[in-house]
């Protein structure tokens, strides 16, 4: 039994994969000039020259492939990219760049899964995601700290004014 088998294939490829018709689809032999504002599965197979936005109330998918390309920025929670994409890819989720792609722009995300063969011209930088979650914790615990400490030196003020007397 295989070890994808026992964990389960997680990357974005096989979330899309499955069967999973694309919601708006830009053909092999179109081009698109414009924005495109979209809700679920977007996929690219012609050109774009535009930016690419999923609605905040949807769960997007972008997938771009081998043949797409697309020219400007692209901001998604799950995005594959397998083609070229000339600007900057933001997922608020998780990426996944394929061996064949060529990204040229800075590359934002939580999760990357990206392949041997990728080209990115550009900086991958990492949203807050996890990091930002233990900072919060942490300035949680210190904020309780430093009220107990307080309220135990109060305490303290308190019985130090009643020996006074």
């Amino acid at each position: 039994m295989g070890i994808m088998k026992i964990f389960g294939d997680k990357s974005v490829k096989s979330e899309v994969q499955n069967g999973a018709m694309p919601d708006t689809a830009v053909g092999t032999n179109a081009e698109f000039c414009g924005n495109i504002t979209f809700s679920k599965l977007l996929k690219i197979s012609g050109t774009v020259k535009g930016n690419i936005t999923a609605s905040e109330e949807g769960d997007g998918k972008v997938i771009i492939d081998p043949k797409g390309l697309v020219e400007g920025d692209i901001v998604s929670p799950t995005i594959l990219v397998q083609g070229e994409c000339n600007g900057n890819v933001r997922s608020t989720a998780k990426i996944e760049i394929d061996a064949s792609a060529l990204i040229t722009g800075n590359v934002y995300y939580d999760i990357l899964d990206m392949h041997g063969g990728a080209t990115v011209n550009g900086s991958l930088i990492r949203n807050k995601g996890k990091t930002a979650g233990l900072l919060e914790k942490q300035a949680e615990s210190e904020s309780k700290t430093d009220l107990k400490q307080g309220q135990k030196s109060f305490i303290q003020s308190v019985d130090s004014s009643k020996t006074k007397k």
